[in-house]
């Protein structure tokens, strides 16, 4: 199970968002004994919404109490996109993000090896095109320029393959950490999801693996897909790959309903709301997860819990404990 545990455990160390992003090894260390403390092994994570916008020349403000933001992108007007260059693998390993995030993964490899796994942080191509444009823009050329929009997707693309091609190369594999946030049904429709986020996703998720810069894939399939969670049935996998979307309409998206439909390619990440983690009882937590668990544990290729999305920085243990109970209580398989 995993409760994707990140600035959660700023706060169970007293300590505040800002000194948690700010400091990559230190947050490594405050999040894998955070995960020790609730006695799970998830891998250790170190990521945030706004990577790869410094990289490009973005500023980015840092913040004491939410992850750093981009204030200045990169790309100002539509004709900027067609001068706009991808970075190389090796370019993107030595700039600030990765800088970051390295130092990070080193830390839980030389320190936590039993919770390392050599992820890279990308959210999907749409993700990628708003911190080089602001959403405005995007999603305005979305309507009166879409071909701009693919033009910036594409490079997206090529970017995310270059920079699951640097982890690896420093690692000898890579999880690549995709799917889409933005890219979802409260803000695009489901031609404009296909359009600009599965096709470009799927592109890259596919250059990635030609590059042996595998093989983990996490599709994490932020908030609501109910109309287009059907499209990711036919993404390309690997033996590797894991499935997780958030939610179907206002409600959890139901583990029942996931392993239907990617059981039998991958496997299946149920999930607990978020914000029941973060305002919920203990037993409200319990009960979904116990609902989630026992609709989705007999997936073909395995099935994990854990939470929708980030654990909110200042949920109560006490309801991270309750879903780590459930785990335990209701994820038990029979013996024969």
């Amino acid at each position: 199970m995993d409760p994707i545990i990140l600035s959660h455990a700023a706060s169970v160390f007293k300590k505040n968002v800002g000194y948690f992003w700010q400091n990559p090894a230190e947050a490594m260390r405050m999040v894998c004994h955070t995960c020790e403390m609730y006695d799970v092994t998830p891998v250790g994570h170190y990521l945030y919404a706004d990577y790869w916008g410094e990289d490009y020349g973005a500023k980015v403000k840092v913040q004491a109490n939410s992850p750093p933001g981009i204030t200045k992108r990169p790309i100002k007007d539509a004709a900027d996109v067609d001068n706009f260059e991808v970075l190389s693998p090796e370019d993107l390993a030595k700039g600030p993000t990765l800088t970051k995030h390295f130092e990070a993964l080193d830390t839980c490899h030389k320190e936590f090896p039993q919770m390392f796994a050599p992820i890279t942080q990308l959210g999907g191509t749409m993700e990628v095109a708003t911190n080089w444009a602001s959403i405005d823009d995007v999603f305005m050329w979305m309507i009166t320029e879409p071909e701009v929009v693919d033009k910036l997707t594409t490079k997206a693309s090529d970017h995310m393959a270059n920079a699951c091609k640097a982890t690896a190369n420093r690692y000898g594999a890579n999880v690549m950490i995709t799917g889409s946030v933005i890219a979802s049904g409260d803000l695009m429709d489901r031609d404009q999801i296909k359009r600009f986020s599965y096709n470009p996703v799927s592109k890259a998720v596919r250059k990635m693996m030609n590059a042996g810069a595998g093989p983990g894939v996490y599709y994490h399939l932020c908030g609501n897909h109910s109309d287009d969670f059907d499209l990711w049935k036919d993404a390309p996998m690997s033996p590797f790959t894991v499935v997780q979307i958030g939610y179907d309409g206002k409600d959890i998206f139901p583990s029942s309903k996931l392993v239907e439909n990617f059981g039998n390619r991958c496997t299946c990440f149920g999930t607990v709301d978020t914000k029941l983690v973060d305002r919920g009882t203990q037993k409200q937590v319990y009960e979904q997860a116990k609902e989630q668990i026992l609709a989705g544990k007999d997936s073909p290729r395995g099935f994990i819990i854990g939470t929708s999305c980030e654990c909110p920085t200042n949920a109560p243990p006490a309801n991270v404990h309750a879903l780590v109970k459930a785990a335990r209580d209701f994820g038990k398989y029979e013996k024969f």
